[in-house]
Order: structure tokens, then C-alpha cells, then sequence
């Protein structure tokens, strides 16, 4: 009874600072101070303990994963847990697992239990959501409680989330889809809608482009947005950018040309920047307003 109680105060020390493994603790052993069990005639004095625990992969790269996994500003994780554990004669109960955030403040980010595979031997495939651009290690702890609702061992290791970019590896922009002339409207005449579309890819894949933008080169400081947001939020300082789908890489501005545009060529200057900084090739573009 001593050693069960100094084992839970060693617990209850090492895990003061942090609300989250708090929670985490409560969670596993499901029980107030108060419910502690008292001496259990013929239980044995030695609690189950973990030999090892892994998870896969434990290292994740942002710009090695599948498009399918990248959802926005949001990246979907399968990841492998097991756990292996020396009952010494007891019974396991539960093997709880939590996976925390870099800074171990809130509620875990996933809990669950892990199921029985095989002989002491316990895991689960997880699916874990995280935001794409909180790289950090991401701790991950397991707890188990015997049949004699006995805290046994923990067990932790963490998760490597982070970015690697190849050198020289700037976006690219594709393709232009930009008509080469348009018609000014007579007087009197309703604003002639003028679409620019840029198709960019990246090495590191879609969602790691960060802007696209163009401008007059007769006004280079007036930066104009380009959005690849369906349509379904504010665009620089448009309400709307015209977008047909977003997260197709077909980034898109709707403008208007008034009566009141002036006639000749203007030419545009197109230029994608991507998360770590890095800029595409300028690309240019002549559009010719006749009468």
C-alpha cells in the first residue's frame, strides 16, 4: 500500500506543471483520491509495467506526404501505436494513449484506448489531425491500469512533425489563362468583366504556396491578389476573386474594365511566393483594351 501511494505522489509530482497530463492521468485512472482501493488480500505487490512503446512513423515531413493527406491549412496523420507489457501476473484492464501539444497546456489533442493484438501486446491505428504549419515534436504518452484498477507504468516518446524544403525548389507558375485583348465598353455600358488565372504547382507540394499576385508594371507597388479559394472568402481587397474550386491550383482575381480604362497595352507581372519565402520566376503578360 505504501509503495502504491509513493508511486502515485512520484505521478502526481512529475505531472503538477501541466494541466494536460493531469487531465491525461484522471482519464486513465478513472478514479478520484477518495476511490483509491485499499490493500487487496492475496494481489501481488508488483504492478504491470511497459517494455516498450512505439509509434509509425515517428517522424513525419510535411513536404514527403500525399496530396491526399493535406486539407487546407490542415494535415491527416495514420499513424501505428503499440505497446508491450510485462503483466507479471496481473491482468490488464486498460492502456490508455494521449497525444499532447508542444506546449502541455488545454486538453490532449487525441485521446483513446488501445486494444489487445496479440500476446501482451497492445496497439491502434490512429488518425490524427494537425494543423499543417505547427511544426513542432508533439509528445505522446501511454498509461495502464490492471484488474485490480492499479495505475501501472507510463511510457512516452513524441512525434516529429516538421517542413523540409529542397534548395532552389521556388514555386512555379504554370500557365497564364489571360485573355491578350478586351474591348472597353462605350459609354453608358456596364463594367466588361476581366478574369487573370495563374496555374502553380510546387515541389513541395500545392498548399505550400503561400501567395500569387500581379501588377501593372506601369504601377509595380500596387500588389493585386490572387486567390485559389472557390469563391468563398474575401480576396485581397475584393469581395469575391471568382474562383471556380478551391485547392486546385488555379489561382484566380475577377477584374472590370470600365468605359473610362484608358485604350492601348498594358502589361502585367506575375509572381507566386511559397511558405518558406521563396519566389517563383516573374512571368509577364500583355493585355491590349481596344474601342
Amino acid at each position: 500500500m505504501f509503495q502504491y501511494k509513493a508511486a502515485v505522489q512520484c505521478i502526481a509530482i512529475t505531472l503538477k506543471n501541466s494541466r494536460r497530463l493531469i487531465f491525461l492521468l484522471a482519464l486513465v485512472y478513472g478514479a478520484s483520491c477518495d476511490s483509491v482501493p485499499g490493500p487487496l488480500p492475496g494481489v501481488s505487490e508488483q504492478t504491470p509495467i511497459i517494455e516498450a512503446f512505439s509509434i509509425s512513423p515517428q517522424r513525419v515531413d510535411y513536404s514527403l506526404l500525399n496530396e491526399s493527406a493535406i486539407d487546407g491549412d490542415s494535415v491527416h496523420l495514420v499513424l501505428d501505436f503499440e505497446v508491450t507489457i510485462q503483466t507479471r501476473g496481473t491482468t490488464i484492464s486498460q492502456v490508455t494513449y494521449a497525444v499532447l501539444d508542444p506546449e502541455l497546456f488545454g486538453d490532449p489533442i487525441k485521446t483513446g484506448t488501445l486494444i489487445r493484438t496479440g500476446n501482451n501486446v497492445y496497439g491502434r491505428q490512429i488518425n490524427l489531425t494537425l494543423s499543417a504549419l505547427d511544426v513542432d515534436d508533439y509528445p505522446v504518452i501511454v498509461y495502464m491500469i490492471d484488474s485490480y484498477n492499479r495505475l501501472g507504468g507510463e511510457a512516452r516518446t513524441q512525434l516529429e512533425y516538421f517542413r523540409s524544403f529542397q534548395a532552389k525548389s521556388p514555386p512555379v507558375i504554370e500557365k497564364l489563362i489571360v485573355p491578350s485583348r478586351i474591348q472597353r465598353p462605350g459609354p453608358g455600358e456596364p463594367d466588361r468583366a476581366l478574369v487573370f488565372i495563374a496555374e502553380v504547382s510546387d515541389p513541395n507540394g500545392r498548399t505550400d504556396v503561400e501567395l500569387v499576385e500581379f501588377w501593372n508594371d506601369n504601377a509595380p507597388a500596387d500588389r493585386i491578389l490572387l486567390c485559389d479559394d472557390g469563391n468563398e472568402r474575401p480576396c485581397g481587397n475584393s469581395t469575391e476573386s471568382g474562383d471556380e474550386e478551391a485547392g486546385d491550383g488555379r489561382f484566380t482575381r475577377t477584374g472590370f474594365i470600365r468605359s473610362s480604362n484608358s485604350l492601348g497595352p498594358n502589361t502585367f507581372t506575375f509572381e507566386a511566393i511559397d511558405r518558406a519565402g521563396l519566389r517563383s520566376k516573374q512571368v509577364s503578360h500583355t493585355i491590349e483594351v481596344y474601342e
